[in-house]
């Protein structure tokens, strides 16, 4: 069972961390439109993608971070935003006070790529400032090759990969009987467009449309979670056999 830092009390954090858990985990997401999967899909996947790779680290699960930067999809009903700087102040702060507290590792589970150059800015700052070791993971990225083996394309935001792996944690909150081919949009890298034309964006025509497959969601999901679980591992591993 994962180990959640807001089911401890104060006696038994200072028993178990860092002399049982020297690594923090925190998943980071945000609020905005996903095609017809839900506005928390950036929060949902990075929560249940922590809680499955946790006690394989170990590591104590963070607090997550449910708010970040929105721009293409801000005009869509229901997205939320944080602007940057106060996105990378918080983020900084929040750090911090992890770090604050002895961990040796802190591993961040980013689940909205709007977030990913923030994060980093944050780590860098975090890590400078007091010497834990930070890695900053965009899951979706680490889970490339297996969106390529089981849906047979490279996925894209709302897209087969995301709404895929929604559909097997959370299937009730995905609509198909919504989804119109209209909603997608192909990113041409010379435009800058706000808001966006579609809720679900894709970065190679032709590719990365949700695909509606349970079977396919299931497994997409498992490989997504041992690519992360494996990368995580892999980085800790390095980090003690160099003594750092």
């Amino acid at each position: 069972m994962p180990t959640y830092w807001e089911d401890l009390n104060w006696i038994e954090f200072q028993k178990r961390v860092p002399a049982e858990f020297s690594t923090a985990i925190i998943p980071v997401g945000t609020v905005e439109a996903h095609g017809v999967a839900p506005l928390g899909t950036d929060n949902f996947i990075p929560i249940d993608l922590v809680a499955q790779i946790a006690d394989d680290l170990p590591a104590l699960i963070c607090p997550p971070i449910h708010y970040g930067q929105v721009r293409g999809l801000a005009g869509y009903p229901g997205s939320a935003a944080v602007d940057e700087p106060a996105l990378l102040s918080y983020c900084q702060s929040v750090l911090c006070s992890i770090a604050d507290w002895g961990f040796r590792h802190l591993i961040i589970i980013n689940g909205h790529g709007g977030n990913t150059q923030t994060l980093k800015q944050a780590a860098w700052t975090v890590h400078s400032r007091t010497k834990i070791k930070i890695m900053v993971l965009d899951w979706w990225t680490l889970a490339y090759p297996v969106c390529e083996d089981v849906y047979g394309q490279a996925g894209g935001h709302a897209g087969c990969d995301e709404t895929g792996y929604i559909q097997a944690i959370r299937p009730g909150t995905v609509h198909p009987e919504l989804y119109r081919n209209s909603m997608v949009f192909n990113v041409n890298p010379a435009a800058a467009l706000f808001p966006s034309p579609g809720p679900v964006i894709t970065y190679k025509e032709g590719e990365g449309a949700p695909v509606f497959d349970p079977a396919k969601a299931r497994r997409y999901r498992d490989g997504a979670i041992a690519r992360v679980r494996e990368y995580c591992r892999s980085v800790l591993s390095h980090w003690q056999d160099m003594g750092i």
